[in-house]
């Protein structure tokens, strides 16, 4: 594993971390978690297709069903 990817698995331990530790701090302090946040942005008229929209590309980057030359994370970002 190069310092790179190195770089990318902690930052998605981080991510991983951040979440349970909201939304831990949200329920014991009656807060909305991040999921109800998702949930109510989904039942927006506007907010349910955008959510869609990103969803489905961040997926695709993900696995790298996206080609290069149409990922913005890819062409942009590396």
């Amino acid at each position: 594993m190069n310092e790179r990817t190195r770089a990318g698995v902690w930052a998605w331990g981080g991510i991983i971390a951040y979440v349970l530790i909201y939304d831990v701090f949200a329920l014991r302090t009656k807060r909305h978690t991040l999921s109800a946040g998702f949930h109510y942005i989904s039942t927006l008229k506007v907010g349910r297709p955008l959510l869609v929209a990103f969803w489905f590309y961040l997926t695709s980057h993900l696995f790298r069903w996206v080609p290069q030359k149409y990922d913005l994370f890819r062409r942009f970002g590396a």
